[in-house]
């Protein structure tokens, strides 16, 4: 909710002489030219690379490169990581640091073929400003402290871990020097938190969950569909246990029971004889299988971590536990109350949904909130549709890999079993069950991590468009490209957009019709290619305000999450400016700064589509710096704001 520092009025009227209004609490940073910037990157350059690519010299090609970026100063970076794919590109990650603490959320990815550079995506912040209430630094062990003191657990799971991190506060959007605290605890609840507590005040700022809960976050039900499935098993003396260790991966697929306790990962399945007779176990140890098989098939990948991880699955978690979740390190599973789910294992396409979440977390590892965890939600939709066609069509034997409409759907195996022909998710029309399928009926709501299981009907749409225009096979190897090469924990639809493109280029040409196939799929759910048809833009600060007019209107966008319109118009001194926004297409606000950049006027009504006004005395004859952003990152590509000043 919006704070609001006066009463609420219909026309907000400041009229100031030598008083200058204190900064409300709802403003998202004192505005200056010296403010925290973020930069999404996705620029396609041809740099001939003769070395090895470290820090250093990444740093030099982003600084010889700072226009092309819009930045006026080098960030500094930490190698990450380095992966040569299937097709001949090497995908190197840097890590943006402030005095050499990493930058949580700020990853970019250099892209090299044949020696040359020829992509480099991600997001890093300019002018990164530390809040620091002393130069003390506590130890980390009070942190930890500090961390535990959030929950209330019967014990710990495993030791917490800790690492020093820069943190953006979501609240003030303001930057701290933080140790992010893991916290894993079985009782009361399966609970998986960061924990990012300020070193200088021992304050926590922030508290990020790491389960990644599948659409039985709504309701889930119990048993399986009672067709037979041939298991690998591991015999042990002269029990049989529900474990495959035939795989080429470090480790095995194991399947475990929680004996309807709420704590995991439980005890192995095991029999007397080679009949399991525990249906949740056999559709999770078969279902497993059924994942491994199409990421190793298709993707040469060695488990969800591409290192060969054990992958676990616990079922009977609870008593009609109506929920499913990956929780960052293996798959659980309840038994439904039998009304609205049946056992959430009982599903593959909810089995791959959950093992992809556990892809995400080893690849791009999207942050679960807004735009970024729809796209989490997404993405384990889509390959859970994927999975299961591949699955349905028996492609691994040589089946032929068919697109149905019919097929993509989520959770219609287990979903409210007395009723036929329902669903959880549609991804082919994704408004039957309550999502939008368009940017234009974007939800913003501070519930469900920003959405994330409503607005994942967006690119669920363009997937199925995407799939309904090239097939399944493409389709899936686009999305696992974009995923494991592409993507960030940032990454947010437009981004998405480009990383698939980005993708289809790569493994089928820059002008072929597997690019114009998503880019089209793209536009028809309102995330659109570029920002061009924004007429005002660059306008994201003060220094690049476009001029404007009494009496003229100006229709533009808030195009993404984290765009800002800067406006400049000249008055007289003792004149009145009185400013409209209307049309408004989310919840947007209305600031007015003056030449110093100092906040004298502002208007936040609350709500989706409320239309905003300021009424102000200028003070001096020069100009005024008027900006329009959306709160919370109310944005729209689709539909425009209009702005009207006038001045008398």
């Amino acid at each position: 909710m919006k704070k609001k520092l006066l009463v609420t009025l219909l026309v907000l009227i400041f009229i100031f002489t030598t008083t200058v209004l204190a900064n409300p609490t709802r403003l998202k940073e004192n505005i200056s030219n010296s403010n925290p910037k973020h930069i999404k990157l996705f620029h396609e350059v041809n740099i001939k690379i003769n070395q090895n690519l470290d820090s250093a010299l990444f740093e030099k090609i982003i600084d010889e490169h700072k226009d092309d970026f819009k930045i006026k100063s080098t960030p500094k970076f930490l190698r990450l990581s380095e992966f040569t794919d299937e097709i001949g590109f090497k995908h190197i990650k840097f890590n943006q640091h402030y005095n050499g603490i990493p930058v949580e959320g700020s990853e970019v990815i250099a892209h090299i073929k044949s020696g040359n550079l020829k992509n480099i995506t991600g997001n890093l912040i300019e002018n990164i400003s530390i809040e620091k209430s002393s130069s003390f630094v506590i130890p980390e062990n009070q942190a930890i402290e500090v961390a535990k003191s959030q929950f209330d657990f019967k014990e710990l799971r495993k030791n917490p871990s800790v690492k020093m991190v820069i943190y953006q506060n979501p609240v003030d959007q303001k930057y701290y020097q933080t140790y992010k605290v893991n916290i894993q605890y079985n009782e009361p609840e399966i609970a998986n938190w960061e924990v990012y507590v300020d070193v200088f005040s021992g304050k926590v700022i922030d508290i990020v969950s790491n389960i990644r809960f599948d659409g039985v976050v709504y309701g889930s039900g119990t048993a399986v569909d009672g067709t037979t499935k041939n298991l690998i098993l591991y015999q042990q003396s002269s029990y049989y246990y529900v474990k495959d260790i035939t795989r080429p991966i470090n480790g095995y697929i194991v399947t475990n029971t929680a004996n309807n306790r709420q704590t995991y990962p439980g005890t192995t399945i095991y029999s007397s004889t080679t009949t399991i007779n525990d249906a949740a176990g056999v559709s999770a140890h078969y279902y497993a299988g059924v994942v491994y098989n199409f990421y190793k098939n298709l993707f040469n990948r060695n488990s969800l971590d591409n290192n060969g991880m054990n992958l676990i699955s616990t079922v009977h978690y609870g008593t009609k536990y109506n929920n499913a979740f990956w929780d960052g390190t293996q798959m659980v599973y309840g038994d439904g109350d039998g009304t609205l789910f049946r056992a959430l294992s009982g599903d593959l396409d909810v089995v791959a949904h959950e093992m992809t979440h556990g892809l995400t977390t080893n690849t791009a590892n999207l942050v679960y909130k807004d735009q970024s965890g729809a796209l989490n939600e997404s993405m384990s939709d889509v390959f859970g549709v994927l999975v299961e066609t591949y699955d349905k069509y028996n492609v691994q034997n040589g089946g032929q890999w068919q697109f149905n409409p019919a097929d993509w759907v989520v959770g219609d195996d287990i979903y409210t079993p007395s009723t036929p022909g329902d669903a959880l998710r549609s991804l082919a029309d994704p408004t039957l069950y309550g999502q939008p399928d368009n940017m234009s009926n974007y939800v913003y709501t501070t519930s469900d991590n920003g959405g994330v299981h409503t607005n994942s009907g967006i690119p669920n749409k363009a997937a199925f468009l995407v799939a309904q225009s090239i097939g399944c096979e493409k389709t899936a190897k686009i999305y696992y490209r974009a995923l494991t090469v592409y993507f960030t924990s940032s990454t947010d639809f437009y981004n998405a957009r480009l990383g698939l493109v980005q993708a289809a280029k790569d493994l089928y040409g820059a002008n072929s019709s597997e690019a114009q196939a998503v880019a089209t799929a793209f536009d028809q759910v309102g995330i659109y290619q570029t920002q061009t048809t924004d007429t005002y833009e660059p306008n994201d600060s003060i220094s690049q305000a476009y001029r404007v007019y009494s009496g003229t209107s100006y229709s533009s966008y808030i195009f993404t999450s984290t765009d800002k319109d800067y406006y400049k118009i000249y008055v007289n001194k003792n004149k009145y400016l009185d400013i409209n926004l209307t049309n408004v297409p989310g919840d947007y606000d209305l600031y007015l700064y003056n030449q110093y950049g100092t906040l004298v006027a502002y208007s936040e009504n609350d709500g989706v589509g409320l239309s905003e006004r300021i009424v102000y005395k200028a003070t001096y004859n020069g100009y005024y710096y008027i900006l329009v952003v959306g709160y919370n990152g109310s944005f729209s590509n689709t539909n425009k704001y209009t702005l009207t000043p006038y001045v008398y």
